[in-house]
């Protein structure tokens, strides 16, 4: 078999870490990952690859399998040979060395023989032994033969043999290894995730039903005692394990030991129903687990409490108490519960709970894996998207999550995370790929042993004595590796921090000590960023102090520069480029990139010569940077788009020539006279009034004096009269703010502090007659003479801080202010418009309802939602108004009527009144005359009619089946719904539901639901029938059918009791994928007639 490998390497980033990332295609999709020291394992659809860790290139030949294999177990056992199983010949395994000579090979079916089902092994190395978890599998003649539970051997003499406590190769009760009676072993389903052992006990962790017949899953932790010399049975035990609630089931699981010496169960759980979300909870084995196993045992052997349980393996029966069974505090209570007389295996029902330290709802959890790092736990996880995240758990069981990578794939990462702690690197797999992510790229450009410790995020970083590099633990000999800071050479000082680039400067440097030089060697200064880097040689001042001068030319040349930025400063010896020691934050400032003697004297380093910053000034400094100022504040505030002049003084200035600006782009001359002229201030084209401009003074192109806030404004966006007149280039004229040189008031309006708050409603009627009401902002003290509706006048009723009037006609549709005048020349106007529409009706719906009333009852048209109030009239009856909300909509409930056709009118504000001659037809209330039929099989599919009257009137139709707290509704839609042509006559149809299965809310069938109908949610007929549900029935067709020759001739099958819930409606009859039509149908079985051709 050719198999073709893809491979491809790149560089990227990660937190601001420099990951190598390799990859290599192996065409199948990947099953088991094993790292033996450097050489990778990697089990591939059928075929097992031999791969080196770094590049993935091929070590040997790849091992090929039969073209179904699937890999269940891939496993390091002793003399670092290969533990295999997989789903060939019933799911065999073989032991293979290194370069696949097989060693041995057993044909006998140990492991699951499908590629869904669950195989765990956990081998016990000082034992030779291997403990397999099996699900069943209901494929080949000998899955009967293998257990749910084993221990086997590996030694070459019996390998695979199960254990027997006897040495006896048969199987026998008392063997090694446990399993399901045979009537629950094809039901009784139990996915085994992951295993531990320690001194006294084996574990297993499974997910499965919580008890015979049942189908909710829920994870147990399983145990049982570790000495061979008894049978599994003995001491199995079980118990639910929980992560949060029973709604989350374990995903992958994994044992740590914390700084105590304990050891400690972490659980990763995944939504039981599939839903997005991550639990991971943790247990202590001792004080928890198994603490929890040993009450649970106190409880049925010296209180006889409860039933045993477990009878998926035995038949159940009653704890029993026993005098004489008692136990103290100890780590081995095998003792005590193997015995005869003592009932066996033991279950237990009340779980242990775990403590819950991480969650997170939006991600899919697809495994976990934990490693030991130094001092610290890594925490892999792989996510169903293909993000890979790293954290480090610390012992108080909290993740600090350090990095996040999304690999090339948008599919799940295998749940075989592999971390090598020598080279600092990940070995992840999505489908057929296997990814290889390295962090020793960033280490090599940690230049100095600080920086690579002190002031690196790299945790797999570690400073080589020995080369003087910065390396991942692979490449660095053996005792020369170190990650204590308190071993670098450091900087203790450098004086300055901060150099300036329009001339060189001696840096001095204090170091904690200073390596000796080589033959040829120096001392050498790098400054160095992502743009340049630069050196120049240092010269010793001491046993610790070195001194260099700043390399400004080749700054300069390669950095594009700013006022300031930071670079890398290095000590290093060259030319062997050892690096001595490293700081991040020298600085370097450019003085001459500040233009103005404002900003120049800012900074602390910078001095301002005549028309130049600099850090040097071979001239007599003044003390004062020149200045400007306004001549009047109150020019701060300038009209729009007008012409302007600017009075200003000035201090400190040669004067030779002077400039002004608005905001850098609108350019104004000075005279003699010290005035800054603008030809056109810029307008405000966004209403909002007095923003902010900054006026700016040029000497030689050089800025002077601080920037002076200018406030643009425009007098039509006051609204208030001491606002308006507050500036000198506006008037207030009858309510509102002119600019002078637009107004054509003679003078001033009177000024007052009243104001239109807000008015309604905001829509009129053109026939008038609405009440409007308008609110002030205090109350009333002046008279009015006259209020006007976009100049229509208003008839005024009630005067206080709300005035109210009433609105005239109009003749036509209008908008514009409201206006109020009062005496002493006072007027105000609203800022909002107030208008006039004429409302008309278009059509309204339903156009038939029942007598009942209650319905829903909407009006369409234009402009409905004005005024005040719409009245909604059916004949002389008024409709309830409900909320409204559309303008062009009115909604109301419908009264009780009696049958008959009736206008429908809207009336608004009492004066307008619509109509458009349509009328609403009330029909009597629906009367349900027949059902049938009245029977359906349980999984329902059962076509029902219903047949009465008056069913076209409803707008909705649902029928209900309910039993006890059970219900579940089926929405008819009305163009289903037949009537007669004076719809007096009306019918309906619907198929049955199925019902849910059986349990302590639901019996089995057969069982009777009560029927309902609901009509538009007003009228309800309760309880009209009840509907009786039978159990499916079964086609009498065997497990594997005779291959017969196919002549299209009639088909016939054998049904028991068809015709009980079914009609010929309600058959459909498939060969593959074409219809087989029905000919016959009767209480003993069905033919039809097949297609002619397939």
């Amino acid at each position: 078999m050719l198999i073709i490998l893809l491979i491809s390497s790149y560089f990227l980033l990660i937190h601001g870490l420099t990951v190598d990332l390799n990859e290599k295609d192996l065409i199948n999709p990947i099953e088991k990952v094993l790292l033996i020291e450097n050489e990778l394992f990697v089990g591939s659809g059928n075929a097992l690859h031999h791969l080196s860790i770094n590049n993935f290139t091929k070590l040997q030949s790849s091992l090929n399998f039969p073209l179904d294999y699937h890999f269940k177990v891939l496993s390091a056992i002793h003399d670092g040979n290969l533990l295999v199983c997989g789903t060939s010949n019933q799911g065999s395994c073989q032991i293979l060395d290194k370069e696949f000579h097989w060693i041995i090979n057993s044909s006998l079916p140990i492991v699951a023989n499908d590629p869904v089902n669950s195989t765990i092994a956990l081998i016990i190395p000082e034992k030779n032994l291997v403990y397999f978890g099996v699900t069943y599998t209901s494929e080949g003649l000998y899955r009967w033969q293998i257990p749910n539970l084993s221990g086997r051997s590996l030694n070459l003499t019996n390998f695979m043999k199960i254990l027997s406590v006897n040495d006896d190769d048969t199987i026998s009760r008392d063997d090694l290894s446990l399993r399901f009676m045979p009537r629950q072993q094809t039901t009784f389903i139990v996915q085994y995730i992951y295993s531990f052992y320690q001194k006294n006990y084996i574990y297993f962790l499974t997910n499965q039903p919580t008890d015979v017949d049942q189908t909710t899953i829920i994870t147990k932790i399983v145990r049982f005692c570790r000495n061979t010399s008894t049978s599994i049975i003995r001491s199995y035990s079980e118990m639910p394990l929980v992560c949060s609630n029973t709604d989350w089931i374990l995903k992958s699981a994994q044992t740590i030991v914390d700084n105590n010496d304990q050891l400690i169960l972490i659980g990763l759980f995944q939504k039981r129903d599939g839903s997005s979300g991550t639990n991971v909870c943790s247990w202590k084995i001792s004080n928890e687990i198994d603490q929890a196993f040993q009450d649970n045992y106190r409880n049925c052997y010296s209180f006889g409490i409860g039933q045993r349980g477990l009878s998926f393996i035995k038949p159940n029966e009653p704890c029993r108490k026993d005098e004489s069974w008692s136990i103290g505090m100890t780590d081995d209570i095998c003792p005590s519960i193997i015995s005869d007389r003592l009932p066996y295996p033991v279950g237990g029902i009340n779980p242990i709970i775990g403590r819950l330290f991480y969650e997170n709802t939006a991600e899919n959890s697809n495994g976990m894996q934990l490693y030991s790092f130094g001092s610290s736990i890594l925490f892999l996880q792989g996510l169903t998207n293909g993000t890979f995240k790293l954290g480090i758990l610390d012992f108080l069981l909290n993740i600090k999550w350090i990095y996040s990578y999304d690999l090339p794939t948008q599919s799940a990462i295998l749940p075989e995370m592999i971390f090598d702690n020598r080279t600092g690197s990940f070995i992840l797999s999505s489908e057929s790929k296997i990814y290889h992510l390295s962090f020793s790229t960033d280490c090599s450009s940690r230049l100095s042993c600080d920086e690579c410790l002190s002031s690196s995020t790299n945790l797999f970083c570690g400073w080589c004595t020995s080369s003087e590099r910065c390396t991942v633990l692979n490449d660095c000999p053996k005792n020369s590796w170190q990650q204590e800071t308190n071993q670098c050479i450091q900087m203790l000082n450098v004086q300055p921090l901060k150099a300036s680039l329009d001339q060189s400067q001696w840096i001095n440097i204090t170091l904690s000590k200073l390596p000796q030089l080589e033959h040829n060697e120096i001392y050498q200064c790098i400054f160095s960023n992502e743009f340049f880097s630069a050196n120049s040689q240092a010269i010793k001042l001491d046993a610790n102090r070195l001194s260099c001068p700043t390399p400004l030319n080749n700054i300069k040349r390669n950095q594009q520069i700013e006022n300031e930025f930071q670079v890398r400063f290095s000590v290093i010896k060259w030319p062997s480029n050892t690096s001595i020691a490293t700081i991040n934050n020298f600085t370097f400032y450019d003085c001459t990139s500040h233009l103005s003697c404002e900003t120049c004297r800012s900074k602390s380093n910078c001095q301002w010569c005549s028309d130049r910053c600099s850090s040097f000034c071979n001239e007599i400094l003044s003390n004062q940077c020149p200045t400007f100022s306004l001549m009047n504040s109150s020019e701060r505030f300038i009209e729009a788009g007008q012409s302007i002049d600017i009075f200003l003084k000035f201090a400190n200035t040669i004067q030779t020539r002077l400039d002004c600006r608005l905001n850098e782009t609108i350019l104004g001359v000075i005279n003699e006279r010290q005035v800054c002229r603008i030809a056109k201030v810029p307008e405000i084209i966004d209403k909002k009034n007095e923003q902010l401009l900054s006026l700016s003074i040029y000497e030689n192109n050089i800025p002077i004096g601080i920037p002076i806030k200018m406030f643009v404004y425009r007098c039509d966006l006051y609204e208030s009269c001491d606002q308006c007149q507050s500036r000198s280039t506006c008037s207030w004229c009858q309510g509102k703010c002119f600019s002078n040189k637009e107004t054509q008031c003679f003078q001033d309006s009177a000024c007052t502090s009243l104001k239109i708050r807000d008015f309604s409603p905001k829509v009129l009627p053109l026939n008038g007659e609405t009440i409007v009401t308008i609110d002030l902002n205090e109350d009333l003290h002046k008279k009015i003479l006259e209020i006007t509706l976009a100049d229509i006048p208003c008839l005024i009723t009630t005067i206080s801080n709300r005035i109210e009037c009433r609105a005239n006609p109009s003749n036509s549709s209008r908008q514009g202010l409201i206006k109020i005048q009062f005496e002493s020349l006072i007027t105000i106007f609203s800022k909002e418009f107030i208008e006039y529409r004429r409302p008309t009706i278009n059509s309204f719906h339903p156009v038939i309802v029942y007598e009942f009333g209650g319905q829903m009852f909407q009006i369409l048209g234009n402009n409905l939602l004005i005024g005040n109030s719409q009245q909604i009239f059916i004949g002389n009856s008024q409709c309830l108004t409900m909320k409204q909300t559309n303008l062009n909509a009115l909604t109301c409930r419908l009264p009780s009527l009696s049958s008959g056709f009736y206008n429908v009118t809207v009336i608004i504000d009492r004066k307008t009144i619509l109509n458009n001659g349509i009328y609403l037809k009330i029909t009597p209330n629906p009367i349900v005359q027949d059902i049938n039929p009245i029977n359906s099989f349980a999984s329902g599919g059962r076509l029902v009619t219903v047949r009465g009257m008056y069913f076209g009137s409803a707008q909705t139709i649902q029928a209900e089946f309910s039993y006890r707290n059970w219900n579940t509704r089926l929405k008819v839609n009305p163009i289903d719904v037949v009537s007669s042509d004076d719809g007096l006559i009306s019918s309906f149809t619907l198929r049955t539901p199925g019902i849910p299965s059986t349990s302590d809310e639901f019996n089995s069938p057969p069982v009777d639901l009560d029927f309902s109908l609901y009509f538009d949610n007003s009228i309800i007929l309760p309880n009209l029938i009840q509907f009786h549900y039978i159990a499916d029935v079964l086609l009498n067709i065997s497990l594997i059918p005779p291959t017969l020759p196919y002549t299209g001739e009639e088909l016939k099958l054998q049904v028991e009791n068809l015709t009980e819930a079914a009609s010929m409606d309600d058959i459909q009859l498939l060969i593959g994928c074409t219809e087989c039509k029905l000919k016959t149908f009767t209480s003993k079985g069905i033919t039809c007639q097949p297609p002619h051709q397939l």
